[in-house]
């Protein structure tokens, strides 16, 4: 198959399903938190430190497999991957017969390293197959299947009729990516060539690489710190919004609902906020109001009658705060515009940036509900005020990156 070709579609529908299992693996305790704290005999904060580990691996690993693919060719890709695939989805049938909490967490974070072909090949594969021009339309969607994942932890997850039958559906879609990628996940015809031509272009360039430069950044932590934020937030209120809502008289079919609510608008929020910053040609305007607005929004809901003010603050804050991940990412491949360091050292910047992610993703969530236990009101106000120093951060300490702002500007110039 050629690169370009129709093909193309089904390699990505694959890695689509590959990252909407995990999330769905891992947030299917926070749709069902009362049969799981019950079972395990565990609280708020082993509730979501057990949604949350699957999303560790990729912080700790991505950069070894990353270079293990690399090395490879398409039957490395697809042999080696689905073996790995295979091997989680057995962790995962493992998982359904879990007797203590702590074997429950072990088996979550080894199936989440085996699933990380899903998560660290889309790029490389999404770059051989799509033409550049669509890499935005590719990763896009690919980038969307978290929000899925989540839809369909909170829509389905509570029809289960026990957390076993919950956990022997994570264990059959992971066969069935494991299946599907076996069949159809393999590099174009000529792949090695454009790898080569890849490698020759990097290896010009490779004099103004410097990891030192990267590290010394103050914006690149800067963006990290607002990329773990705004990737961990929606971790920790995902994790806890049953059990708040519940307490608060909600009942489960409604707060599960909300949770779906709350997935499909950040999804659609993601799209919007993007438009509305390439549009305006600014990014920080947009990330302070859509971080402190999220924030607010989300206190509201919790603070306000039960009902529809709930959901209408859901909503909000779904389409509010859905972008803020999104324009992290983006201004990561602009961050040379500040002169710190050159473009050659984006990928650097980039690997930085998700290990980081990843890492607060699990940290943020965890350390927050295991200080602040079960007091929701406590938590939406903790998330509040994290997502305002999100904001600020982002959207006043940090150099404007848009085609509007003065550093994109002075680059136009000088070209």
């Amino acid at each position: 198959m050629q690169r370009g070709s129709a093909f193309r579609w089904v390699v990505l529908f694959v890695l689509v399903l590959g990252s909407t299992a995990l999330t769905f693996s891992n947030l299917i305790f926070s749709s069902r938190p009362v049969d799981v704290m019950a079972q395990f005999g565990v609280e708020q904060a082993q509730l979501t430190a057990v949604s949350a580990i699957g999303f560790l691996p990729g912080a700790l690993f991505s950069i070894f497999l990353g270079r293990f693919f690399d090395q490879g060719g398409s039957k490395r890709v697809r042999l080696a991957g689905a073996a790995l695939l295979i091997a989680g989805a057995l962790f995962q049938t493992w998982r359904v017969f879990a007797g203590s909490y702590i074997e429950l967490l072990i088996i979550t974070f080894a199936a989440g390293t085996l699933f990380l072909p899903t998560q660290v090949l889309p790029a490389k594969l999404a770059e051989l197959w799509f033409e550049p021009r669509e890499m935005g339309i590719a990763m896009g969607l690919w980038g969307a299947a978290s929000c899925l994942g989540a839809t369909f932890a909170f829509l389905v997850g509570g029809l289960f009729p026990s957390l076993q039958a919950a956990l022997a559906a994570c264990a059959v879609l992971y066969f069935i990516v494991a299946v599907l990628w076996l069949l159809f996940v393999k590099l174009p015809d000529g792949a090695q060539d454009i790898l080569k031509a890849e490698a020759a272009e990097v290896a010009e360039r490779a004099s103004g690489i410097s990891v030192a430069a990267v590290v010394k950044s103050k914006f690149m932590w800067l963006i990290m710190v607002c990329s773990g934020i705004a990737g961990s937030t929606p971790i920790l209120i995902n994790s806890c919004l049953l059990n708040a809502f519940l307490g608060r008289g909600l009942d489960p079919a409604s707060a599960a609902m909300l949770g779906v609510v709350f997935s499909v608008t950040s999804f659609i929020g993601g799209v919007l906020c993007g438009i509305v910053a390439s549009k305006l040609g600014r990014f920080n305007p947009v990330f302070l109001f859509i971080c402190v607005a999220g924030g607010v929004l989300f206190l509201a809901a919790y603070l306000l009658p039960v009902g529809a003010p709930t959901f209408v603050c859901y909503i909000l804050a779904g389409l509010f705060f859905g972008g803020a991940l999104g324009l992290c990412m983006a201004r990561v491949g602009l961050l040379h515009l500040t002169g710190d360091f050159g473009p050659e050292n984006n990928g650097i910047a980039g690997g930085m940036n998700n290990t980081f992610m990843g890492i607060f993703s699990f940290a943020l969530p965890t350390v927050a509900t295991a200080i602040l236990g079960g007091n929701y009101l406590h938590i939406y106000i903790f998330a509040l005020v994290v997502l305002v120093i999100c904001g600020v951060i982002g959207g006043i300490v940090f150099p404007e990156l848009g085609v509007k702002g003065k550093l994109a500007q002075q680059m136009h110039e000088n070209q």
